[in-house]
């Protein structure tokens, strides 16, 4: 019996499903039962949700008009941000993190506050790779 090459380092959801068909030998049946030559679509499924759920985000890098709008956005900024500036930071985050755009439902629950608050440390850390 061949051995099962694993990924060790799984890019999102989508490579964990197929690492669990295929243990579990559903890939197996899958392939016995699809018809000749068809294509079951797996791979693009693998794909998608591994494109909507990621693991690890590595940032890409801010563009010269991102940088410009962080920095007006990092001298104005206080305690309390305006709807406007939530939906910039979420707009923001979701570019240089390569991740599905989220928009708060609610804008005063502590939830929404938490995760505001982590995408704003985290733009800071890349906006802080071009200081100094």
């Amino acid at each position: 019996m061949a051995k099962r090459k694993v990924n060790k380092n799984p890019k999102g959801l989508g490579d964990v499903v197929e690492m669990f068909t295929e243990t579990t030998g559903i890939k197996a049946v899958v392939d016995i039962f699809t018809n000749d030559g068809k294509d079951c679509n797996c791979d693009k499924r693998k794909e998608k949700l591994n494109k909507l759920f990621p693991f690890k985000t590595k940032a890409n890098c801010f563009t010269e008009q991102q940088h410009k709008e962080w920095q007006e956005f990092k001298e104005v900024r206080t305690i309390r941000i305006s709807h406007e500036q939530i939906l910039f930071i979420c707009k923001l985050y979701s570019d240089i993190f390569n991740l599905p755009y989220w928009k708060p439902s609610c804008f005063a629950c502590g939830g929404t506050v938490r995760s505001i608050s982590t995408m704003i440390d985290r733009l800071d850390i890349v906006y802080g790779t071009y200081e100094g």
